[in-house]
């Protein structure tokens, strides 16, 4: 057997590893708590008293102002005068000269009586360790007296090797190994403290390789985010970054593709590791209800941690605390582990450069290694940056979940005097406002997004965008093919979805509905006050699905966006939306004098941020001067160009924008046509409409070779895009732009409609299709009742809006899209008018028809947007009189069309006479 001592007299600390038959057994010696910690070669630990263990021997025991410490280095050699050493003389140890040395000992604790020869090296020999005098062996014979009085010899060898008169190895000699749970030991420091919100940014280590995951939690408003990139799982699909927010205080979660800025609004889900369940509510209300994490949950700090001294991690000393536990959750399963914690050491610094009033504080985690034995496997969570701070509620930005109608963009107005020093606390002026703003709104600080302020000198502006409230139904979790037995309080019946049975369930006021089930193919829905998720009241239904209540039992329905925008202007006419600054000197209030929906910043004008700006092309200070046929003011030049887009007394074609007024002047000039009309104008933009937008390219390609309506003489494909549009012979579909000879096709089908045979790759021409979804205007996660519909399934949005504008059976007024079914309903119904009203839906998107191809309002007249003439049957005076100069006329055309031809196919130009070929098919009567 062999052995290493360590032994530290001024730390009153001593420690002895020993290995025997190849298993290391070691005994930690805490002086200073009374503790002696045995740890086995399986890595259990024993913890005992140290006073009361036999094995204080070793080191001794020794009491100082009545606590307990190690013996002196004699004293643990059981060397000195006391003990009636005598020296015997010289000789030779394993080679070494020696003074030898004898003392006859009696140890009570163990009833042993023996000889003690102890061999120090001769005064002369030079040790390796440049030491005078070391110990190279003490000899131990004698006997010992067992328990039932009889005595046994002993006869004990120990030599020194590698004996130094210091402790170079560092203080983790004297701790209980990484990785060991002592169960008994004393608490000696304090578990860590963690303030109600942090962020930081975490590196995960395990046997596939690293993840980076970002934190942003906030107790205090119920928020957490994470960015992180997900392996494909459901809702996302992909592994593009993503980034999750969970409101807890709705139960629901926003989850993100940053990279594609896509969104699914889901409920928060039982397995997040910031989710838990609230077992004292589901105890006392028979409830499945959720709740976020505690700072101290999310870490696992609780009073099974132990401190077991300090160690470095990267480089840092850090105080390590440690448990072993059943409880630790890992891709939705529970797991056995032993969790050791480090942080940052109570004698270090951290300081953070964020700018924030808390420069670093105390308890900064700095590692975890997790230890799952029966797996076996080690995960190990690096912590950086780990700031104790609110996060700024901004980053919880759920505006990629909602557009168009879902949002209402707002500008809040302060007077007052706003110089240098004050613009200083632009960020304090920011979220003071957007808290004012929820509470006036009645709306969480959640639904407030994009937030911004400007000062000038004399008034300040905040301008933000209120969104919608989630789908009902994204506040429930669904258990497929399951319902409620027993416990139905309330039925009802033609109920249509499930998202309309939530609503049901979530604005009772008869009792706190917990949760509900809902039978598509009977469409019964049932409430319930009892809400559970187990087998024991839950019974199997194929037909059926079972849907949970998660969280905040008691909520109060959210307030719907039409009514949190007219609360907001209801209290700012009252004069309530008031902020208060804290400056050093005093305390200073503003109130909002003003509130409008219609935005006109010069700040930021990006019109590919708005997608009716995208069908215009910006002339940077430039006017058409004269040719205003309509001015209104007001609007943001977003809504200045929807206006334009819209106008259907005349065609719009461009439109000017003066930003210091919000003015708009809407023209039926289109400037490409005649560029010379366009002047300078300082603080003025030109949009002009870029028809084009309207189409989607497939270049180097033709398909309309065999048009009856040619266009000569067209030199750019806006202007052949705009002929489309207008045209009035029939429904223009596409159009083909062969640049080398300034040719335009216009044609009556669209390339998905059209014959393989007419598709044809020709590097000189392009081929435009109609892109029918500019046509409608969309309102995320809401459906309208079906009336003389058409439902076809297996196609895109994109498709959808096609069949819609093409639907020959019935004016098609607008469509619902499903994605979860690629399912397409056409529809007469709109909400246009308040003919119906949308109904929330989690899974599908309501599109309303707002115009015809050639930009006028659409309305549910076909024949106000074909402006055909009814035909008459039988011949005229006028047809046959037609009829015979139309001979003449038709050998004249028949000799263009032969030379029209020949040029097309040469791509050879003609003069600049722009000849326009149109095939007849009646005459027109003379009445």
């Amino acid at each position: 057997m062999s052995g290493e001592e360590y032994f530290d007299n001024p730390n009153n600390q001593a420690s002895l590893s020993l290995m025997r038959s190849g298993a290391i057994y070691k005994l930690i010696f805490d002086y200073a708590n009374d503790q002696l910690f045995y740890v086995q070669p399986d890595q259990a630990c024993v913890v005992h008293n140290l006073t009361n263990d036999d094995n204080n021997l070793l080191f001794g025991l020794s009491f100082i102002k009545g606590l307990p410490h190690v013996f002196t280095t004699s004293g643990v050699l059981h060397f000195a005068k006391k003990f009636g050493e005598q020296y015997i003389g010289k000789t030779q140890i394993r080679g070494v000269y020696v003074d030898h040395w004898r003392t006859c000992m009696y140890w009570s604790a163990v009833k042993a009586n023996f000889t003690l020869d102890y061999y120090f090296t001769d005064q002369n020999w030079v040790t390796a360790a440049g030491w005078p005098q070391i110990p190279v062996r003490a000899e131990v014979t004698g006997v010992m007296i067992q328990s039932d009085g009889t005595t046994y010899k002993i006869h004990h060898y120990y030599d020194y090797t590698d004996f130094r008169a210091a402790v170079y190895a560092d203080h983790t000699v004297f701790e209980t190994p990484s990785g060991v749970v002592c169960p008994g030991r004393k608490q000696t420091r304090m578990i860590p403290q963690l303030n109600q919100a942090f962020i930081y940014r975490e590196e995960i280590i395990g046997t596939g390789g690293v993840q980076e995951v970002d934190v942003y939690y906030d107790d205090n408003y119920s928020l957490l985010r994470y960015d992180f990139r997900p392996s494909g799982q459901w809702p996302y699909g992909n592994n593009d970054a993503a980034a999750e927010i969970h409101d807890f205080n709705t139960g629901v979660a926003y989850a993100i593709d940053k990279a594609l800025q896509n969104c699914s609004i889901i409920p928060i889900q039982n397995g997040s590791f910031d989710s838990t369940i609230n077992v004292t509510k589901s105890l006392s209300t028979n409830a499945f209800v959720m709740r976020m994490k505690t700072p101290k949950q999310i870490f696992y700090l609780d009073s099974n941690f132990t401190f077991e001294g300090q160690r470095f991690a990267r480089g840092l000393l850090c105080d390590v605390f440690i448990s072993n536990r059943s409880d630790f959750s890992l891709g939705g399963f529970m797991y056995a582990a032993v969790l050791e914690y480090y942080f940052l050491a109570m004698s270090q610094t951290s300081a953070n450069n964020d700018g924030n009033t808390n420069p670093g504080g105390s308890d900064i985690p700095i590692q975890l290694i997790v230890t799952l034995p029966t797996v076996p496997q080690t995960i190990t969570y690096m912590f950086y940056d780990f700031d104790q701070e609110n996060p700024e509620l901004t980053v919880f930005d759920i505006s990629p979940c909602f557009s168009g109608a879902d949002t209402i963009s707002f500008k809040l107005t302060f007077y007052g005097t706003y110089d240098a020093p004050v613009r200083v606390y632009k960020q304090l002026f920011l979220f003071e406002t957007l808290n004012a703003v929820a509470a006036a709104t009645g709306a969480s600080p959640l639904r407030i997004t994009s937030p911004q302020f400007y000062f000038q000198d004399d008034k300040a502006f905040f301008v933000a965008t209120l969104v919608d409230a989630a789908p009902v139904l994204a506040k429930f979790k669904q258990i497929p093919g399951m319902v409620l037995q027993n416990h139905n309080d309330i039925s009802y019946t033609s109920i249509s979805s499930a998202q309309d049975c939530a609503s049901y369930c979530y604005t009772n006021t008869n009792f706190t509905c917990l949760s509900f089930d809902y039978c598509p193919t009977s469409q019964i829905c049932s409430l319930s006050r009892y809400g559970q998720d187990d087998g024991k009241t839950l019974a199997t239904n194929a037909q059926c699905s079972h849907y949970l209540k998660t969280i905040n039992m008691n909520s109060k329905p959210e307030v719907p966006l039409q009514t949190a925008w007219m609360n907001l202007k209801n209290n700012v006419t009252k004069g309530a939306v008031q902020i208060t600054i804290n400056f050093p000197n005093k305390n200073m209030q503003y109130t909002a004098s003003d509130v409008s929906n219609a935005i006109t910043t010069g700040q930021s004008r990006n019109p590919s941020a708005v997608s009716t700006l995208n069908q215009f092309q910006l002339l940077n200070n430039k006017v058409v001067p004269n040719y205003d046929d309509l001015i209104l003011t007001g609007l943001s030049v977003d809504d200045c160009a929807a206006s334009c887009v819209t106008e259907d007394a005349f065609v719009c074609s461009s439109f000017e924008y003066d930003y210091n007024s919000g003015t708009c002047y809407l023209s039926h000039i289109h400037p490409d046509e005649t560029p010379k009309l366009i002047k300078n104008q300082n603080g003025f933009d030109l949009y002009i409409r870029d028809y084009t937008a309207k189409f989607s390219k497939i270049a180097g390609t033709t398909v309309l070779s065999n048009s009856d309506t040619i266009y000569q003489n067209i030199y750019d494909e806006n202007q052949c895009a705009k002929l489309c549009v207008d045209y009035n012979g029939f429904n223009c579909k596409s159009f083909d732009f062969c640049t080398d000879i300034g040719t335009c096709f216009l044609g009556k089908t669209h390339y998905y409609d059209a014959p393989q045979v007419n598709i044809k790759s020709d590097l000189l021409c392009n081929h435009w299709s109609r892109n029918y979804m500019d046509d409608f205007k969309k309102k995320a996660r809401y459906q309208i009742p079906l009336v003389n519909n058409r439902i076809v399934s297996g196609i895109d949005a994109s498709q959808c809006a096609k069949l819609c504008v093409q639907e020959e059976t019935f004016s098609c007024a607008s469509f619902n899209y499903c994605g979860n079914l690629t399912e397409c309903r056409l529809t007469t119904n709109s909400i246009k008018g308040g003919q119906v009203i949308a109904q929330s839906n989690a899974y599908c998107d309501l599109y309303t028809r707002q115009s015809f191809p050639d930009g006028t309002a659409y309305t549910p007249n076909p024949s106000k947007y074909y402006k055909t003439k009814p035909t008459k049957s039988g011949y005229t005076g006028g047809s046959m009189a037609g009829l015979a100069i139309g001979m003449i006329i038709l050998g004249i055309i028949a000799a263009f069309a032969g030379l029209m031809i020949y040029l097309k196919v040469a791509h050879k130009t003609t003069d600049d006479v722009a000849i326009q070929f149109k095939r007849h098919f009646n005459d027109e009567t003379d009445g």
